[in-house]
């Protein structure tokens, strides 16, 4: 018998304007729950009968696992990782001293991460990047952080990592899109067996990808 596969925590990543948040507007407003940790209106109607817009990295937290033991939602999206983060460094700031700012924040962020990496469904995260200069002198984009301790290293916690973009058709017309896969200078990364060998490019949809994980299961 062929073992179940496991859930995936697929990270969205990109610059402001590029579609994160946009791209659970076709998931089903029963079983999907959403976390706008963002605390910013929706770029669509929201119908979401599991909603929440938590205000600090511990109601971020909590309802993340509330969700994450709710048998009714079937996948969750977190929208956004850079917003947890914001929160948390601002409350390490305010409530910690010199080096116990880094420890504390880091501690957290690291069980946070250990979350994200058990969670028991598919779970989509968003994240902002930033770019940096690896050791050849080539300039790479990763997950943006703080510090230094997750610099180019978060990816590591997600099954995939895509990276959304948009490319102008005309004047009127925008083609929005996730990258599946590393160029040499993203820390994008898709196993093969999801969408095929060669596929580098998929519809900006996340309800698109969850159709295509209850596929291969």
């Amino acid at each position: 018998m062929e073992q179940k596969q496991e859930p995936l925590q697929i990270a969205i990543v990109a610059l402001s304007g590029r579609g994160k948040t946009m791209s659970f507007r076709n998931c089903d407003t029963e079983t999907f729950g959403f976390i706008n940790a963002e605390g910013k209106p929706l770029p669509f109607p929201n119908k979401f009968k599991n909603y929440s817009k938590p205000r600090t990295w511990t109601d971020m937290i909590k309802v993340l696992i509330e969700y994450g033991k709710d048998p009714k939602i079937e996948a969750v999206g977190f929208d956004s990782f850079s917003a947890f983060l914001d929160n948390l460094f601002e409350f390490a700031n305010a409530n910690r001293s010199g080096y116990e700012i880094f420890n504390f924040f880091n501690a957290e962020v690291g069980k946070f991460l250990n979350l994200i990496k058990r969670f028991p469904k598919p779970l989509f995260v968003t994240a902002h990047y930033e770019a940096t200069e690896n050791a050849d002198g080539v300039m790479e984009t990763h997950i943006k952080t703080k510090g230094k301790e997750w610099k180019g290293s978060l990816e590591r916690e997600f099954t995939c990592v895509m990276f959304a973009d948009v490319k102008v058709i005309a004047e009127d017309k925008r083609d929005y899109f996730f990258t599946l896969n590393s160029d040499g200078r993203t820390s994008a990364k898709t196993p093969p067996y999801l969408f095929g060998e060669g596929v580098n490019k998929i519809p900006n949809d996340v309800n698109y990808i969850l159709k295509t994980i209850k596929e291969k299961q």
